[in-house]
Parts: structure tokens; sequence; C-alpha cells
């Protein structure tokens, strides 16, 4: 399939495409349903493809009746080892791993000189940069302390390259070998070297040949492993897969470098998706930009302290690796505070207008704006939900149909999201935190159950009403997407404009399948031919995608009578230069009236602060 904005090919399973971030999220396709009474036309594509939006990172949400497939690409009708997932290693395995390779390997070293050996074959063991890893959750080590984190070294299997013969490794000296956690500490060369000084007597003898030569041979050998363990330059490739950008610390025991992943398309930094391929620029998933992503390189020597001695890992261990006898350990690091210290402040409007033709005809488009937003030990904790719902032109009361949909939205929030809280506040009782599933739940619940009073009340009424719906829902630091028909919600960040909903339209689709230009939807005769809407049938499939908002982000709800008449840059110049949401309301009202005003026009923005 390929993509509507970049036309980069990508492939049937991707959410966002790989060379913009353009959403490719498309629910399947559905015989056109009798809305309206298309032309003859072509027929549209009967499956297809999922669309995306561009480099925004909302995650879709689908119901659990609605078929998943997924394709494995492959190479060779085999599956392309590009997308194995990646070696993820706890702390304390990497110090087992590491201490077992040091040892077994010495101990296969002498097995292997010893005469009479009948192994009839080398046995090839898998080194730890290649073992098949567990994926640990970012912040699960947060708060502790260095020793909980790492727990003593557990047997672990002989760890070698796969597809190289058996290299036999020399026997580890004292001086080498990493000491137990459970041992006292060793000795060092210095403390040794005082400790037998003091133990001589104190005589004019010489001291023997073995000693002298024993005590010539250790300040040379400490110096040699100083040497040996010098930092990496600027601009170095580990593994053809971690560059070097820069050097944060130098120490004897261990060296701190900044790095980007080459191969960051292995595991997504965002969501962790594995489904990703080589040459993907941004997640097929989530739509997170896999460029530039800095991390953190830990760099140990292959004798001395191990990360137990020293105070680091705090962020999520995303890929151990041993290479030239140096031990790695990537590092993802954690925020260290979060993006809104003072909770989420919210500033929302609404405004809807007849437009310049129909301006004599009803406003069939309703808008909601219900907002609590509380603030306790300066802390701001808001909670709204945000509607814009468009009744469906030339249908039986238009009007009527968006503002039911518009006040059973109301009544289900006011009583689910600000009543029942603020109520068991009054009584002294616990007030239940909503997770994601309960919030996506009654939002998906909610739409329903304004489908189904439109549906009863066509029946009884002998009447065919209906509604497209859009919105969101802010609850703390998340937004919860939600769409219906073919008006649209948008999100500006860092000045760029997505748009994150998928128009359930038969021009929608005629794009998505590339057989007509995304400029197209604009002018095209059947754009005004949706096949969803509120009313239409009692089961309808609402769309819900998860979206973490930013400060400076700005949501914006909008009726097609707007995005028809304002394209996309005027409508993120107008955006990025209102002063606060009211403002921006009306002027891309009056924008829409000012390019041709064909349609109802309506709009609730929210500006995130």
């Amino acid at each position: 399939m390929f993509c509507p904005s970049c036309n980069a090919p990508n492939r049937e399973d991707a959410k966002f495409c790989k060379g913009c971030g353009h959403s490719l999220h498309i629910e399947q396709a559905e015989a056109p349903e009798q809305v309206i009474t298309p032309a003859p036309v072509a027929p549209a594509p009967a499956a297809p493809a999922p669309t995306s939006e561009e480099g925004v990172q909302p995650v879709a949400i689908t119901s659990p009746s609605e078929p998943e497939s997924v394709v494995q690409p492959s190479v060779n009708g085999q599956e392309d080892p590009a997308l194995a997932p990646t070696l993820i290693l706890s702390p304390d395995k990497v110090l087992a791993y590491r201490s077992r390779f040091w040892n077994q390997g010495g101990e296969e070293a002498q097995q292997a000189a010893q005469p009479g050996d009948s192994s009839g074959g080398e046995e090839i063991s898998i080194h730890p940069a290649d073992q098949p890893t567990m994926i640990i959750p970012p912040g699960n080590d947060q708060g502790r302390s260095v020793g909980e984190q790492i727990s003593p070294l557990a047997d672990q299997p002989t760890l070698q390259m796969p597809g190289q013969p058996e290299q036999p490794l020399s026997e580890p000296s004292e001086q080498s070998v990493p000491p137990s956690l459970d041992e006292e500490p060793a000795v060092t060369l210095e403390e040794s070297a005082e400790q037998k000084e003091a133990s001589q007597p104190m005589t004019n003898q010489p001291a023997s040949d073995a000693d002298s030569h024993e005590e010539e041979e250790q300040p040379a050998e400490s110096a040699e492993v100083n040497n040996e363990f010098a930092p990496l330059a600027v601009g170095e490739t580990l593994t053809e897969r971690y560059e070097i950008t820069q050097v944060l610390h130098e120490g004897p025991e261990e060296h701190i470098y900044q790095v980007t992943d080459r191969q960051g398309y292995q595991h997504c930094w965002n969501c962790g998706s594995e489904q990703n391929a080589d040459g993907d620029e941004f997640c097929i998933d989530c739509g997170a930009s896999m460029l530039n992503v800095p991390y953190v390189l830990h760099e140990y020597p292959a004798s001395g302290s191990s990360a137990a001695d020293a105070n680091v890992l705090q962020g999520a261990i995303i890929n151990t690796f041993m290479d030239k006898g140096r031990t790695y350990a990537v590092e993802q690091p954690s925020l260290s505070q979060s993006a809104f210290p003072l909770g989420v402040q919210v500033l929302a409007a609404g405004n809807s207008d007849a437009g310049n033709v129909r301006r004599s005809d009803p406003n069939e488009d309703s808008t909601l704006v219900l907002q609590l937003q509380r603030v306790h030990e300066s802390l701001s904790t808001p909670v709204g939900v945000f509607i814009v719902a468009d009744g469906l032109g030339g249908h039986d009361n238009g009007q009527v149909a968006s503002r039911m949909a518009v006040n059973v939205i109301a009544e289900r929030m006011t009583r689910e999201l600000l009543s029942a809280p603020l109520q068991a506040e009054r009584e002294g009782a616990e007030v239940k935190a909503l997770d994601e599933d309960d919030l996506v739940g009654l939002l998906r619940n909610t739409i329903e159950e304004a489908n189904v009073a439109i549906c009863q009340r066509n029946q009884r009424d002998k009447t065919d009403m209906g509604s497209t719906l859009t919105g969101y829902m802010l609850a703390g630091e998340h937004a919860y997407i939600v769409n219906v028909g073919d008006s649209r919600t948008y999100m500006v960040r860092g000045g760029q404009i997505y748009q994150l909903t998928t128009d359930h339209s038969l021009v929608g689709q005629l794009v998505a399948g590339g057989l007509i230009e995304p400029d197209d939807v604009y002018t095209h005769p059947q754009r005004s031919q949706i096949f969803r809407s509120l009313g239409d049938k009692p089961n309808v499939q609402v769309d819900v995608f998860k979206q973490q908002v930013l400060p400076g982000d700005i949501l914006l709800s909008c009726s097609d009578g707007l995005w028809e008449m304002i394209r996309n840059p005027q409508i993120e110049s107008i955006l990025n230069n209102a002063p606060d949401p009211q403002t921006a309301c009306t002027r891309l009202i009056d924008a829409a009236n000012t390019n041709g005003g064909e349609d109802n026009v309506s709009a609730v923005i929210a500006f995130i602060r």
C-alpha cells in the first residue's frame, strides 16, 4: 500500500507511514450506506489499506470484534531476520553473563588444551549480544538502590558468538575475574605490595628472584590494563549499530557515551514495536520518528569493577553486548520530571456558523465543550469532553440528530466523569481512578448510546436523520480521540499540523487505495458520500485513538464545512498565530466563509499549557 502523503510503499499491516509518519489507519471497508444516494461511479476498492496520519503518535485502540491480521515480511520464504526481537537484559543478567562468559571461557580453553579430548565437534553457544531477550518496562528499577537492582551472580549457559568456531580463551588471572558480590572485596595491587613489604623482616638480605620478578611484573601489568581501556572516539560505531556522538564520562573502570542507534527500527523507543524494518524512518505502529534518538552507552573493561560498583543504569536497559573484550549496556534515559510539573492547563472554546450559502437554513452542526478543571495543592487535574456533531444535510431534521448526540454525551459524561467523583469526595468515600480501559470504554459506550437514541427516534417518527461526530476527551496528560464520519480532529505540535482521524467516506477510501490524489478530496463530485454515521443502524463502529499531549499542543475538532473550505496549511497558520482558542475559532470560521462558506462551519479548540 502507498502512503497518501508521500507515496512511499508500506506493508499492508502498517498503521503509520515508514517514510513520513503519516497515519495509515482505516477500518475495513463497508458497503456505502444509503446516507446520500451516490451517482454511478467506479467501484471503490474492496479492501482498502489502513490509512494513517503524519508523524504523530496516536495509538489505535481497536474493537475486540474487529479481526486483526498481521503480515510477516519474509526473505526467500523465511522470516526477515531484521524483524527479530531485540535482546534486552536486566542488570543482574548482564553481570551474570559477563562473569559466566569469562569463567566458562577459561574452563573451555583448558578442556580444549587437554590431550585425549574425544569430543566429536565444536560446541557453538550463543553470544549475549545475539540472545533473544526479555523487554523490561522503563522505570522498573527507579527508586531502588544499586544493591537491590543487581542480584548475586547466577549460573548461566556458556556464551559464544554463533556461526564462529570455538576460540580458546586464556585462563583469567585473579585480578581479571570479578569477585562475587557475597565475597570480600579483592585486595588491590598497591595494597598487596604494602602488606607484603610490611610482613617481610627488616633485614639487609636481598629478596629472592621470584619475589623480585613478581614485583617487577605487577606494575607493568597494571599499566597495560589502564592503557588498553582507553575511551572510544566520537564518530566510532560499535557493532555497526551504535554511533558515538559525545563522551560523557571517562573513568578507570567505566566510560559513558551518548550514542545514536543506526538500527533503531529494531525496537521503537516510544511504543516498543519490533515490527519495523530497515529503512523505516517512522514507526508503523505509533508514528514516532526513529532517527537520531539519543541513548546512553556504558562501557566496562574485561577486568575491573562491574556495573554493580557504579551508580548507573537509572533508566531502562534496552540492549547489552560484548565487543573486543569489553562489555556494553545501552540505556534509555528516563524523564527527570513530568512535562507538566504543576498539572495540565487547558484553555478551550467552541463556535459554529451556518455559512454563507446556507445562511437561511437551520444550522445542522452542534458543538460541546464540557470541562472540569480543579487545582488542589497547586496541581491541576483537568477532565473534559469536546465534541463536534454535523447533522447530515438533505435528511430530515439533521439539526435534531446532532443535538441529540451532543445531549446524550453531555448527560452521560457529566454523570460519570464529573458528578461521581465529586459525590464520592463529599461522602468521604474513595474516588475510583479510571484507567485507560475504563476511559476508552466510557467514551465508546457513550457514542454507541447516542447512536441508539437517534435510531430509536428514526424508527418512531419514520425519519432517516443522522449525524457525524468527532472530538476528544481530555484526562490528565492524555487525549482520547473519537470519530464517526467525515468530520475531523487535528493536532498542532511544534508548529506542524497533523490529522488524527480518518474520513469514513468514499473519497477517503479512494485516496487510501491510491486511486485519487489527496488534494482531490476537496473537489471530487462524490466527496459528500460517507459510509459511517450515527443513526444509520443500531450497531456503529467508533474509532478511538489515544494521544499523549505535551505543553504547547493545540487540538482542533471541526465539521467538513471547515476543512473543505480551508486547506491544512492555512489551518496550521491560524492556530499557530491565535492568542487563545476563542480567537482561533472566530478566525477559522471567518476564513471558511471567505473561501466560499458552502456548508455549516463548526470548530472546538483546546490549547494545552
